[in-house]
């Protein structure tokens, strides 16, 4: 009983403006406009004799703006000042009490109308904004992948590794420690081997807009950090690279100050340090190798936001998702989709789970893990998908193991369940969900190093 209040206030809360506000629209449009209509027709003042009621419009605007039942509102009160004694002498009574009553009906089904429209609306809007999140991490680590194969064509000869091959090396390190920075000589080493840096110097942020002076690691001859550098003020300000003109690098003129500044920002924002160059080989000093240094600037910002508490581990990145899809399905009711699936111990049934793993959208989340039996248990989480859609995917797996093993998926599972994440869902109830094929104790102790991952702000890019 407590909670009808409060669903019934709920109703209150729509967009528009505070309540003081719509409590004064209220009485304008539910007194003021019948009135007007009173004094200008006196012998129509509603609207009836003309075959057009306009005095119920009032009541309609107010439920498509504010919702069904601050509209049932102003009808209530649009047809109780309209059955006052000064409009009896144009309408009968019982015109007017009709007019009330489907003026109320009326409201009710355009409010309702609203509010729907309005929450699909925001939906729609959740969904575009996680979509284009991702879409803007999928774009670095593409890049990242282009710009690493055209480097690798080039210097096949010379080079050790490639790009990407540098960056995964340096996950583990950075996953390391607390503060993934601190893993400075790595990354380092990769920007100097890539983008051709002579004099550089790698600092922590300690704030939004305050940098540490003290460098978490150099590369040559670095001076100072001059903390008061126009190009390094502009990058912590912008949050984008920022070099000096290839004019000014002809005359000489970054000879007591820095040549570029690249931050190292991830994907929400967050700046967790910057690269200070302060020389380069003068060839490399080019909008391409620019561009790079940006590049490699984002996607290492995510790699440290990625890095940060004790997200160590393939647990972590697919907690993180749930989290995300649990956070949203909350506070936007969005769908998404939770899978898990059992399989036995032979070496067919383990590469059939990997080949199902890596069979899903880079949007999906996927999760092998051993149960106490010591099964191997798959586990696929599907953001912004409903069951129908799940049961295709279901569907599209089972076809694509017979064409590439000649067996049929269900002959190598022991157990298949599927789960809808829905509004009322939370992180307990999924854990519930896993642990019926993991195994409580088992998923418990799988969780224990990553307690915090609910925390955690960035989003994987290796993990589906």
């Amino acid at each position: 009983m407590k909670q009808i209040p409060g669903r019934i206030l709920a109703h209150f809360r729509m967009p528009g403006g505070s309540t003081r506000t719509r409590i004064i629209e209220l009485v304008v449009f539910a007194c003021l406009l019948p009135l007007g209509g009173l004094m200008m027709f006196a012998e129509d003042p509603t609207g009836l004799q003309a075959g057009f009621p306009w005095v119920m419009a009032g009541a309609l605007l107010f439920a498509a703006r504010y919702g069904s039942l601050w509209g049932v509102a102003c009808a209530v009160m649009t047809g109780v000042f309209i059955n006052l004694p000064m409009f009896a002498g144009a309408q009968t009574g019982t015109q007017l009490v009709t007019l009330s009553l489907g003026t109320l009906v009326m409201s009710l089904v355009v409010g309702d109308a609203a509010s729907a429209w309005r929450k699909r609306s925001r939906q729609s809007e959740a969904e575009n904004q996680y979509l284009r999140h991702r879409l803007k991490e999928f774009s670095t680590d593409y890049h990242v992948l282009k710009v690493s194969h055209g480097q690798l064509e080039e210097h096949m000869a010379g080079q050790r590794l490639s790009l990407r091959e540098a960056l995964q090396r340096l996950k583990p390190v950075l996953s390391s420690g607390d503060d993934g920075l601190q893993a400075g000589s790595e990354l380092m080493a990769v920007f100097s081997q890539f983008c051709s840096i002579q004099v550089a110097g790698l600092y922590a942020m300690t704030s939004d807009n305050r940098i540490d002076p003290r460098p978490v690691a150099i590369h040559g001859d670095m001076f100072d950090l001059p903390v008061f550098d126009p190009i390094l003020r502009t990058a912590i300000k912008a949050h984008e690279l920022v070099s000096i003109k290839l004019e000014s690098l002809d005359e000489k003129h970054h000879e007591n100050s820095l040549l570029a500044v690249v931050p190292l920002v991830d994907t929400n924002g967050r700046m967790h340090g910057v690269l200070a160059i302060k020389d380069m080989h003068f060839m490399a000093f080019q909008q391409q190798n620019l561009n790079i240094l940006a590049l490699l600037g984002n996607y290492v910002g995510d790699m440290l936001t990625r890095s940060k508490g004790t997200a160590t581990s393939r647990t972590d990145w697919f907690m993180a998702e749930l989290d995300i899809a649990l956070r949203f399905a909350q506070s936007h009711n969005t769908e998404s989709v939770l899978m898990s699936f059992k399989f036995g111990t032979e070496a067919s049934s383990i590469e059939v789970a990997s080949y199902v793993s890596t069979s899903i959208r880079s949007l999906d989340a996927s999760w092998m893990t051993v149960a106490e039996d010591g099964s191997t248990v798959l586990c696929l989480l599907m953001p912004l998908m409903n069951r129908e859609q799940g049961d295709a995917f279901l569907a599209r797996i089972d076809n694509a193991v017979k064409e590439n093993f000649k067996v049929s998926f269900d002959s190598l599972i022991q157990g298949r369940q599927i789960k809808c994440i829905q509004q009322h869902d939370d992180r307990s109830l999924c854990m519930e969900f896993l642990g019926k094929h993991i195994g409580m104790a088992t998923l418990e102790a799988e969780m224990t190093p990553s307690k915090n991952a609910s925390d955690l702000q960035g989003k994987h890019s290796d993990v589906a």
